[in-house]
């Protein structure tokens, strides 16, 4: 990051480390802790992304940075950066869906680490590359009430338990002014493409594993107030030995109904309440998870021999 003055910061990063201090903190005896006074003020300023809806999310994410944990391990503060689009390269197209489109990446800077010394304050790691994924969402120029639930669901989902897709925060590209997610990067792909090249080589203790995880994912969703409304093996990701379930661009408040009557989502995963006008629920995304349970069992995608239409929609 470049310095505005000694102890402001703003998104576009150098090789320097950083170091954040508490001479203006409200609170000098809460070093232990994040300080919500001082630190945000440090980094909130000197940057924009041109949209007050995106800039005050981020900013939330900062005044209420979460500690976040793997087993007793501390990582330190947890919230969202803006990033300019130029510190991406190598841009690879991924996977395009009906909404978005994905890409892999190098960020030449790496996300935000920091780390707590000894005197109470908080120093920055020098920049390091990181692949990640880009997730581009379609007409998301015009920021809609559903782009911002996506964005808000994720990090809801980062600062409720360890094993969710990590979201880093937020880019624009300068052209097609589109705001794209900046995310973990799948290294080892999805569900779907997995069973297609490898089911014969699988074997139930892993398979159950793929299971055990995405349940805990959509659990976690659930525990949180909020159906996926478009659970599929595409959107099953694999990183290691880690399973992180993905896309929440149709996701929703379970409280709350969907204005329109349209159905969205992938035809063979879609609960048949829905597909006769029923709202999405929790529920609906047990019966998809029931589906996915037998893609597993049998290495088929669900009707794979059918076309994907209304006659489809009907027997479903």
């Amino acid at each position: 990051m470049s310095f505005i003055n000694e102890n402001q910061l703003v998104s576009d990063k150098n090789s320097n480390p950083v170091k954040i201090d508490h001479e203006n903190c409200y609170n000098p005896d809460n070093k232990k802790y994040w300080c919500k006074e001082c630190v945000p003020r440090c980094i909130i300023e000197g940057w924009t992304s041109g949209s007050d809806d995106i800039d005050n999310f981020i900013k939330d994410t900062i005044y209420d940075a979460c500690e976040k944990y793997v087993g007793e391990y501390k990582y330190g503060p947890s919230f969202l950066e803006w990033v300019p689009f130029d510190r991406f390269k190598d841009m690879k197209e991924i996977g395009e869906g009906g909404f978005a489109k994905a890409y892999s990446a190098t960020w030449t800077d790496g996300d935000a680490k920091y780390t707590k010394q000894d005197d109470g304050n908080w120093i920055k790691r020098e920049p390091a590359p990181l692949e990640i994924a880009l997730k581009r969402l379609n007409g998301s120029q015009i920021i809609s009430p559903g782009f911002i639930n996506e964005l808000k669901t994720h990090w809801k989902l980062n600062c409720s338990q360890s094993n969710s897709l990590k979201f880093y925060g937020m880019t624009k590209d300068p052209k097609t002014k589109e705001f794209i997610m900046i995310m973990r990067y799948a290294t080892d792909g999805n569900l779907r493409n997995k069973l297609a090249s490898n089911f014969n080589k699988i074997l139930w203790k892993p398979k159950l594993n793929y299971l055990r995880e995405s349940a805990m994912d959509l659990s976690n969703l659930h525990e949180l107030g909020y159906f996926h409304g478009d659970f599929h093996s595409g959107n099953i990701l694999h990183i290691g030995e880690g399973t992180f379930v993905s896309d929440f661009g149709l996701s929703g408040p379970s409280n709350e109904q969907k204005s329109d009557k349209k159905v969205y989502g992938v035809l063979p995963y879609i609960a048949p309440e829905v597909l006769n006008g029923e709202p999405y629920t929790l529920s609906s995304d047990i019966y998809s998870f029931g589906v996915v349970m037998a893609e597993l069992s049998s290495g088929k995608p669900p009707f794979y021999k059918r076309k994907h239409d209304s006659s489809l929609a009907l027997e479903i």
